[in-house]
C-alpha cells in the first residue's frame, strides 16, 4: 500500500518579486503577508517593510528578542537596539487589576534611525507594544550640553496633543513659564490656567 501526500502549490515568486524564505526551523512558511492588502513578500522584504513603517509610527508593535537585546520583526529582522541596561534586567512582580501577579519588564530601545521606544511586556521572546519617546524641546535647545533626555508620553501634562504634553508633570510649569520654547502654541484653556 502506498501513502501519498499533497500540498498546497506555492508560488514561486512573491509579489515582492522574490522567492519565499527557506526557514531552517521549519516553523516558517518562508513568506509574509500583509494584512491589509493581502500582498505576499519575502522575509528580508517584509523585514524593510516593518522598519519603514516603524520610521513613521508613533506606537509600534514588535518582539523583544530571546536574548532580550533587540525588538526584532516576527520573522527575526532586526528593528531596534535595546539599551544594555535594559538588556539583563530581573523582571518586578507587579499586580494585575484581577489581583493576580505578573512579571513585567521595562524596555528602551533605539531604532536604526536614532528614534527611541519604550514599552513592557511580560518578558524576553514576548510580544511588546513600544511607543515613540519624545525629546525635551527645554533640555536640548538649552540644556547643559549633555545628550538630551527623552520624556515618556505617559509622565505628560494634560494629555491633550501638541508640544507642551511631551513634558514630565514636574517641568509643566517650566514649560508654561517658558512658551516661547515649545515648537506650537498653547490652547487658550492651558493658557488661563498658567496666568490664574
Amino acid at each position: 500500500m502506498t501513502t501519498t501526500s499533497s500540498t498546497a502549490p506555492v508560488a514561486d515568486v512573491l509579489d515582492c518579486g522574490h522567492p519565499p524564505t527557506p526557514d531552517p526551523s521549519g516553523i516558517g512558511t518562508g513568506r509574509a503577508i500583509d494584512p491589509t492588502t493581502g500582498a505576499t513578500s519575502c522575509y528580508p522584504c517584509s523585514n524593510e517593510r516593518e522598519r519603514h513603517a516603524m520610521t513613521r509610527a508613533n506606537t509600534f508593535v514588535a518582539y523583544v528578542s530571546s536574548a532580550g537585546d533587540a525588538l526584532i520583526t516576527a520573522p527575526g529582522g532586526h528593528l531596534a537596539t535595546i539599551d544594555p541596561t535594559d538588556a539583563h534586567q530581573v523582571g518586578r512582580r507587579t499586580y494585575t487589576p484581577s489581583g493576580g501577579m505578573w512579571t513585567r519588564y521595562v524596555w528602551h530601545a533605539t531604532d536604526v534611525d536614532g528614534g527611541r521606544w519604550a514599552g513592557v511586556n511580560g518578558g524576553p521572546g514576548l510580544v511588546i507594544r513600544v511607543h515613540r519617546l519624545r525629546v525635551c524641546t527645554w533640555q536640548t535647545e538649552f540644556g547643559n550640553g549633555g545628550a538630551p533626555r527623552y520624556c515618556h508620553r505617559r509622565a505628560t501634562h494634560a494629555g491633550q496633543g501638541g508640544a507642551f504634553d511631551l513634558y514630565y508633570r514636574t517641568h509643566a510649569r517650566q514649560v508654561f513659564d517658558l512658551y516661547g520654547w515649545t515648537t506650537t502654541a498653547l490652547p487658550p484653556r492651558e493658557l488661563a490656567q498658567t496666568r490664574a
